[in-house]
């Protein structure tokens, strides 16, 4: 069920949901700390019901008590078919209370302060307040939990940094987890003007609600994390993310970013990410499961050895069924393609597909010396790709490249058969704009759009032009456009 923020402690709540798919037979429940209506009937409570197909449930609860307390009320249904396999189904309710200050505070940390670790001020911090770090200094890693702001009143983690290479650093990972910085249950967070460095995970975030802005990520094994549950919205702005991912022997590949939205928890999540910089990375630059991303005005570079791997893969939940369909939208990025990068893929991993929709809009597909791979691949499952008024230069010699690989039988479509527009882009006579491979079917096109394409002479980037647009590494980052 979708999560309420920011109540007031001891209000009285209710929800209302419709089962479906139950079956012939029952599901049984005993309502425990919470009221249970079924179809209109009184509320009740300690007592076991039978739930139908096409139920309507209706919970009441009553909040907790206490400001910035967190609660997690579980329905737990049981078989009444011994024949199934499901035994048990749990649906879960998070309830966080309001945390709110008259006045905000702002917390200063460092050696000559009262609070020397962020951990030691947490329990104090209440919705509005500002944690600021003394510049220059390293401090340890630290996990919030159940800590939250508000939307109208978040909390902000700083520092008193003028210059880039004055931020301070927070490197290492907590006990038992290896994250330098966890987001848990810790909604409404801005992050910003500070280093995350040298950990199994830069920054975890299990929260909704979260901002990084001018962080600079560096050396870890997965640079930006989003859970697969209990995840809302993020944004990371204005930020780098480098030196991180890649894969060690007897170990999981790691990401700069990989990330993923809670659609139940947190329904229409979003992940934005804009004007980052984003390079010398291994893995995957931007690997995203969320239900709706907005990529724009960044700058991406694939990895430069062989353990780099896609510059965005963007694709269906791990573990969840995606019943609505998930949306991304990448534009106006710079897309650095090296010999060694594999380019864009979309859909699915091989866990979960998507059932929604991709859209390429205005962006500079740059390619350099070497590089053969198709810029943007289907997988698994999708509804739609959408390749629109992009543009594609080279850095070193023009070679034949196809644009779109369509790998997707017919039934993987979500409409049953291909749906591609690629459309206004400006490419070159070794651009191959659509390609499907053999196992792929190519019975019905009727939903493929290839039209006013521009076939011009290969554009060319001179290493001065391209570098005069790069962004400067550990330095803070300024809006990144295409002119």
């Amino acid at each position: 069920m979708p999560a309420t923020l920011s109540v007031p402690p001891g209000n009285t709540l209710d929800a209302c949901i419709k089962l479906t798919g139950i079956g012939t037979k029952p599901l049984e429940i005993t309502p425990k700390h919470y009221d249970l209506s079924v179809n209109g009937g009184p509320f009740i409570t300690g007592k076991t019901l039978q739930i139908f197909d096409n139920d309507v449930l209706r919970i009441k609860l009553v909040a907790p008590a206490k400001p910035n307390d967190h609660k997690v009320t579980r329905l737990e249904f049981f078989e009444t078919d011994k024949t199934m396999r499901r035994d048990v189904l749990r649906i879960a309710w998070q309830v966080q209370t309001d945390n709110s200050n008259t006045l905000p505070t702002t917390w200063y940390v460092g050696s000559d302060k009262r609070f020397t670790q962020v951990s030691q001020v947490l329990a104090k911090v209440r919705s509005g307040d500002t944690i600021v770090l003394n510049k220059a200094e390293v401090f340890e890693p630290f996990e919030i939990k159940f800590v939250s702001g508000s939307k109208e009143y978040p909390i902000t983690l700083t520092s008193n940094a003028e210059s880039a290479n004055e931020r301070p650093i927070i490197s290492g990972g907590v006990p038992r987890f290896g994250w330098a910085v966890g987001l848990r249950s810790s909604h409404f967070w801005v992050v910003e003007n500070i280093v995350i460095k040298d950990a199994a995970v830069c920054f975890r975030n299990e929260s909704h609600g979260t901002v990084l802005r001018q962080v600079l990520i560096k050396g870890c094994h997965i640079g930006v994390m989003g859970t697969d549950y209990n995840a809302g919205s993020l944004t990371v702005t204005h930020s780098e993310i480098t030196q991180s991912g890649g894969r060690e022997a007897g170990k999981k590949w790691g990401h700069p970013i990989y990330v993923a939205s809670d659609p139940h928890t947190f329904p229409k999540a979003q992940l934005v990410l804009a004007h980052n910089f984003i390079h010398n990375n291994q893995g995957n630059n931007v690997k995203s499961r969320y239900e709706k991303s907005l990529i724009h005005n960044n700058w991406i570079e694939a990895g430069n050895d062989n353990q780099a791997r896609y510059v965005l893969e963007l694709i269906g939940y791990d573990g969840h069924y995606d019943f609505m369909g998930q949306e991304y939208v990448v534009q106006n990025n710079f897309l650095i393609h090296n010999r060694y990068g594999l380019g864009s893929r979309v859909g699915g991993d091989g866990k979960g597909p998507s059932r929604g929709s991709v859209s390429f809009k205005n962006n500079l597909f740059i390619i350099g010396s070497g590089f053969s791979f198709p810029l943007i691949r289907t997988f698994q499952g999708l509804g739609e790709l959408n390749v629109l008024n992009n543009t594609v230069a080279y850095t070193g010699e023009t070679a034949p490249i196809t644009f779109v690989q369509d790998e997707l039988n017919n039934t993987d479509w979500l409409n049953g058969k291909a749906k591609i527009s690629v459309i206004g882009n400006t490419v070159n006579q070794s651009v191959t704009l659509l390609t499907t491979i053999e196992r792929s079917s190519k019975a019905d096109q009727s939903l493929v759009e290839i039209e006013q394409n521009r076939n011009l002479e290969p554009l060319q980037l001179s290493r001065d032009i391209l570098n005069s647009n790069r962004p400067n590494p550990e330095e803070y980052i300024s809006d990144i456009g295409l002119n």
